[in-house]
């Protein structure tokens, strides 16, 4: 009869481990690696496709503006300096406009055309490097060229992200648009406005836009 409880008692045991195991089992984190570049939404919310679709439709209309053959008519072949002053997020959302901002730059300065000055941060940082190296070409430790002097910027970039949001329950459509413009640092003048689009229809949405 003991032998018997003991047996019943292990079998217990053995069966609430293999439920605690098989419950575990299905918590437990599953991590897929995938293609970068591929579209997926979880939430709804703009993500890194709707930063790098807007960046790609952008680009195109930057360099295919008529402020480009106008600077190269009064410059020759030289590429333009444009300083990237501010990307204004005016939706609900927490919206990284660093990634579009650098996707941005990447694209632009890679096609040969363009260049990019230092923003205002990397420039206090810039700043403090070329003292440190002024200071050590004194005595001779590095090259002496640090004050030849640093370009500055013939055009500057301004955007701003906007959302409309129309929500009922759980579905949403929320429609996103970017303006992006070029303004000419020489005169002040406005010589490029682009404007790219995104609309997301969400439905089952378990948060609120």
């Amino acid at each position: 009869m003991l032998c018997s409880n003991v047996l019943k008692r292990l079998a217990l045991a053995a069966v609430v481990c293999a439920l605690a195991a098989t419950v575990l089992a299905g918590c437990g984190t599953r991590v897929e690696n995938v293609d970068p570049r591929t579209e997926g939404y979880l939430s709804g919310r703009w993500n890194d496709s709707d930063a790098r679709a807007v960046a790609e439709e952008l680009i195109p209309q930057c360099l295919g503006s008529p402020w480009l053959p106008e600077f190269r008519g009064q410059h020759g072949e030289q590429r333009p300096r444009i300083l990237i002053a501010d990307m204004e997020n005016n939706t609900s959302e927490h919206i990284s406009t660093d990634v579009f901002m650098n996707e941005l730059q990447r694209v632009l300065i890679n096609s040969g055309v363009v260049r990019f000055v230092a923003d205002e941060v990397v420039r206090d940082d810039l700043m403090r490097e070329v003292e440190w190296q002024r200071e050590m070409a004194k005595g001779g430790g590095v090259s002496d060229d640090v004050d030849r002097g640093v370009s500055g910027a013939d055009f500057v970039m301004l955007g701003i992200v906007n959302s409309v949001v129309d929500q009922e329950s759980k579905s949403a459509i929320v429609y996103y648009k970017v303006d992006l413009s070029l303004t000419d640092l020489r005169n002040w003048e406005k010589v490029w406005i682009g404007t790219a689009e995104r609309k997301h229809l969400v439905e089952g949405a378990k948060v609120r836009f």
